[in-house]
């Protein structure tokens, strides 16, 4: 008896099981479509499912343009039902019998189903293309397009009709092509075989990477256009139909609002299709005769010494800033601008931008870059041409354009007088002239009393004089050096050096005024003053080697750089981080006081709060 209760408890639970277990079905709108049509496959169950149906299987044959999910409950002689449904919209990809795969839904499995896709009856096609029809125009410049070329695609979209929904197919070339959309669509009226046409048109740039054959496929509209209404004399137009006309206006892709009810029709289904063309891509030419294949519409090359020309000084930064833009290339096309290295100069280049703008239907790469270029030394300083070769798809021929060369007048740094020797020349030519003088005389008058007693004194005590004369001589040239550190150091706008450190105190000082007026240059000359007292017998001699040699400071100093050769001043954040970092003179220096327990700073903090 107990063996038979459990029994039939068993199968009442695999029973409620079967009846709670959800049941899922599947069905497609029309099962017959012409070629460029979408249809609705709709996915409904008998229970709450959770989660998405896996949409994978359907790849292969179709393009599944959009879902949307609804849930419905009823309650029918006190007891509720839940069911769960899906709609899904696809466009074939292909001509033929196509099976839509069966789905996962919640554990369950859709059952397949067929669907037959063919061709646009001419006469079906012939009667649409009156209401509505789709054409494409190739532009490459009236002759076959180079490789990397750009070649503009225009697609237009003709209707005669009110369009309900609607949606144009992207002309995706088949190939190794670089696709871009121009702007956005145009709109205006025309006339074509003494019919008047609303006019839909977007533009595209294609860059084909390779040469050969290239086949660009049909571009498909598909949508719906509002049925005609019945005349209805007796009835005037109700206000409700004004203000929807109002509200959609003149938009030819409207969504119906009444699309999916069962109170309205969906309107009439119209696809269209343009022509599909074959394009055929040149090679570069073989005569072509520049490094870097650049096929444009036109090339400008920009200087920005060309409105505002410098005055140099030797070692002063000065920044030229050129920009390269080429109509019909993408910027990732332009070759990297390089000014040549020289013996009378020194450049510093900043990283290039780049860019791409849109202009009349041509697609313009814009590449920039910057340079800090220091004259070595006064004088003529002489900037080799810029030249850039490429190649004129509009005259179809090998062009150059170019930066002509600068001569530009090198002044001497600040502290540095314009001649080499100003002030020692004369008075030494002055005293040359002085002493022939006696010499001469001398000469005519014959030998004065006692000077052979002075030439026997002077054979006499030659070692020591010559002793006398090697130790004027060393300190004339260690005299000599110090003064032309100085005026080397003055031409760089430092304070002369001291002891370390008296030099020290100094630079800290000079810092801590920086720091307060956010002063970029004096930033610089502080922080290198003090490298010097810090490393007297090798000092860095600019911000690039002083960030080297310490490397826990090395980006804010490149920062502080690249302000200085940019013009600039630093942010506020950057500059409280460089004077705090630098509070205690460098890195060696504020390891010696900190390990001395802080007994006591020489000076107040360089940025205070």
């Amino acid at each position: 008896m107990t063996t038979r209760i459990f029994r039939l408890l068993a199968i009442g639970l695999l029973m409620l099981a079967q009846v709670a277990r959800a049941e899922v079905s599947a069905s497609v709108d029309r099962d017959r479509i012409y070629e460029g049509d979408t249809l609705t496959l709709i996915l409904e169950s008998d229970g709450n499912v959770q989660g998405s149906p896996d949409l994978t299987p359907l790849q292969g044959d179709f393009e599944v343009l959009g879902t949307g999910r609804s849930s419905n409950i009823r309650i029918i002689n006190g007891q509720q039902s839940i069911s769960t449904g899906w709609q899904i919209r696809l466009r074939p990809r292909r001509l033929g019998d196509l099976i839509v795969p069966p789905l996962s839904v919640g554990g369950e499995k859709t059952r397949p189903l067929v669907v037959h896709v063919g061709k646009v009856p001419p006469e079906v096609a012939r009667k649409n293309a009156e209401r509505l029809f789709v054409e494409t125009e190739i532009d490459s410049g009236g002759h076959p397009p180079y490789v990397q070329q750009q070649v503009k695609l225009t697609v237009r979209l003709y209707y005669r009709v009110r369009l309900l929904d609607g949606e144009l197919s992207e002309p995706t070339p088949d190939g190794d092509v670089v696709f871009e959309r121009l702007g956005d669509d145009k709109r205006y009226e025309t006339v074509r075989n003494g019919k008047r046409y609303k006019v839909i048109e977007r533009e595209y740039a294609m860059f084909p990477q390779r040469s050969g054959e290239l086949h660009i496929p049909s571009v498909v509209f598909g949508g719906h256009a509002a049925l005609r209404r019945p005349a209805r004399s007796h009835r005037p137009s109700s206000r409700l139909d004004s203000l929807t006309q109002r509200f959609f206006g003149d938009d030819p892709f409207m969504d119906d609002f009444f699309a999916n009810s069962p109170f309205g029709a969906r309107g009439k289904r119209l696809v269209a299709r343009s022509p599909s063309q074959t394009l055929k891509v040149l090679p570069p030419p073989k005569d072509y005769h520049g490094s870097d294949w650049l096929p444009a519409a036109g090339i400008e090359l920009h200087d920005s010494w060309t409105e505002n020309p410098p005055q140099p000084r030797a070692g002063e930064p000065v920044t030229r800033v050129l920009t390269l833009r080429a109509k019909g290339l993408e910027a990732s096309q332009l070759p990297q601008l390089e000014i040549a290295p020289s013996a009378d100069y020194k450049v510093y280049p900043e990283p290039a931008t780049s860019r791409n703008l849109l202009a009349d239907g041509w697609v313009v790469g814009e590449l920039r870059r910057e340079f800090a270029i220091v004259p070595t030394h006064a004088g003529k300083l002489v900037l080799p041409p810029i030249r850039v070769h490429w190649w004129d798809t509009q005259q179809n021929k090998e062009r150059d354009t170019v930066l002509p060369r600068w001569e530009l007048s090198v002044l001497p740094g600040q502290g540095v007088s314009s001649t080499s020797s100003p002030a020692t020349s004369a008075p030494e030519q002055k005293n040359d002239e002085s002493a022939e003088a006696p010499a001469q005389s001398a000469s005519a008058l014959g030998p004065s009393p006692g000077s052979r007693d002075l030439g026997n004194r002077i054979a006499d005590h030659w070692p020591w004089l010559a002793a006398l004369m090697a130790l004027l001589l060393a300190l004339s040239v260690t005299w000599w050096t110090r003064r032309k550190r100085a005026a080397v150091r003055a031409a760089a706008g430092e304070p002369p050096a001291t002891n370390p450190r008296a030099g020290n105190q100094a630079a800290r000082a000079a810092l801590r005024e920086a720091c307060q007026r956010n002063d970029t240059r004096a930033l610089a000359r502080a922080l290198l003053q003090l490298a010097r007292a810090e490393w007297p017998e090798q000092p860095p001699l600019d911000l690039r080697a002083l960030a080297r040699r310490l490397p826990d400071q090395a980006e804010i100093l490149e920062r502080l750089d690249r302000a200085l050769f940019a013009g600039g001043t630093l942010e506020a954040d950057d500059t409280r981080t460089l004077c705090e970092a630098f509070r205690n003179g460098l890195g060696q220096k504020a390891k010696h006081e900190e390990k001395k327990g802080r007994e006591g700073t020489d000076l107040a903090p360089l940025y205070p709060g």
